[in-house]
């Protein structure tokens, strides 16, 4: 390279890294180098990287490589708007969610699975926008997209495989809750996984709010000095995500079922919580809503110790196991591999897992890198 080629690659790393809000060390951290004196000489352009560094420091500023070494100046990325943003390393978490995102688009295009249907589209008046209007907003969106009578057991596999929305998982464990954005590569979720399922299939929900509605509301709308209207549109969401997941004709006749004389037991109240896959908590709420209970029974059963036990007991082996990676991602990833799109190694990077490890991670999601995928069956009009 040049010295002026040099001195704006140089530029273009620290500016990324700025960005992302770390520091010098720990950008040589995440590259694997050994000390930051590395990364500032690198940024001051005063020695030549290496091929397998800027690889490593595209990788770790969640960039792609093209972009550092020929792009006229680095790309903003699109807004995130968080449910609970993370305290912490905010910046690289939205960085490296985007990244995904971008990725995730491009093995679409590879292998040709782009999606071609668009999430409903509602232009309610944002400023008319009420309690009814998301309770309206979730039946007809509940309708239209066909959800079943379990909304929270079909909804992720409907927004990836219908409509393209590309999903993500994180462990951000207590420092943030889930987040939404739109940008070239479409629509994205990013989702907690250090939270409870019942409380990840809330936040899918109340993300997908945000996403129908993202003219309305966009997120210049979330100003940090005017919390009155973040808390107002959160709340919008919430009542949009507890109307969608729990259907009233649904709920109704389901509690129905197990409600005599105007009683319902524990274990069946937690029962259809489950069914539901929400928590019983949210299914109190909902039932409020629908006048089913009031704010007195509520306040009662929660501070009940018996309730508490059941409801504590009643979770664990009865929700599916988390993972880490949607399984459209994964499929699509698959595939592109054994259309020779792309290399072994790089199928390997994308699950976010070793050479050595990729066949169990693969089995994982019911596929199988050592088997042929040649064959084919004839579909044909006769």
């Amino acid at each position: 390279m040049t010295e002026n080629m040099l001195k704006t690659l140089g530029e273009r790393i620290k500016k990324a890294r700025e960005r992302l809000n770390i520091s010098q060390t720990e950008l040589a951290e995440r590259c694997g180098f050994r000390a930051h004196q590395t990364i500032s000489v690198i940024e001051k352009g005063e020695r030549e990287v290496k091929a397998w560094e800027l690889a490593a420091l595209a990788k770790a500023l969640s960039v792609d490589m093209h972009d550092l070494l020929m792009a006229k100046e680095l790309k903003e990325n699109p807004a995130v708007l968080w449910r609970q943003r993370p305290e912490k390393k905010a910046e690289m978490i939205e960085a490296d969610f985007i990244n995904h995102c971008k990725q995730y688009a491009m093995l679409e295009k590879l292998i040709g699975e782009t999606t071609t249907h668009k999430l409903p589209e509602r232009k309610p008046d944002g400023s008319a926008f009420t309690y009814d209007t998301a309770k309206d907003l979730a039946t007809s969106i509940g309708k239209e997209l066909d959800l079943g009578s379990c909304p929270a057991a079909s909804l992720v596999g409907t927004l990836e495989n219908r409509f393209g929305v590309k999903i993500w998982y994180d462990d951000l464990k207590d420092e943030g809750s889930a987040a939404a954005t739109i940008g070239e590569f479409g629509l994205a979720i990013l989702i907690n996984t250090g939270e409870a399922p019942w409380r990840r299939n809330f936040s899918l929900a109340h993300e997908l709010f945000h996403l129908i509605t993202w003219d309305i509301f966009p997120p210049a709308s979330f100003r940090e000095q005017d919390s009155i209207q973040d808390t107002r549109i959160e709340s919008f969401a919430n009542t949009f995500a507890s109307n969608i997941l729990l259907p009233a004709d649904d709920v109704i006749n389901t509690c129905d079922k197990y409600t005599k004389n105007g009683k319902m037991a524990y274990v069946d109240f937690v029962s259809v919580a489950r069914e539901f896959r929400v928590s019983t908590e949210a299914l109190m709420y909902r039932l409020k809503g629908l006048r089913y209970m009031n704010q007195k029974n509520i306040d009662t059963i929660k501070s009940d110790p018996e309730f508490i036990e059941e409801d504590k007991r009643s979770m664990k082996g009865n929700w599916p196991a988390s993972s880490d990676l949607s399984e459209r991602y994964v499929r699509l990833a698959f595939k592109a591999y054994k259309k020779g799109k792309i290399s072994r190694a790089k199928l390997a990077e994308y699950l976010n897992t070793s050479l050595f490890d990729l066949t169990d991670k693969l089995l994982e999601y019911d596929l199988d890198d050592r088997k042929g995928y040649e064959a084919e069956v004839s579909i044909a009009r006769r």
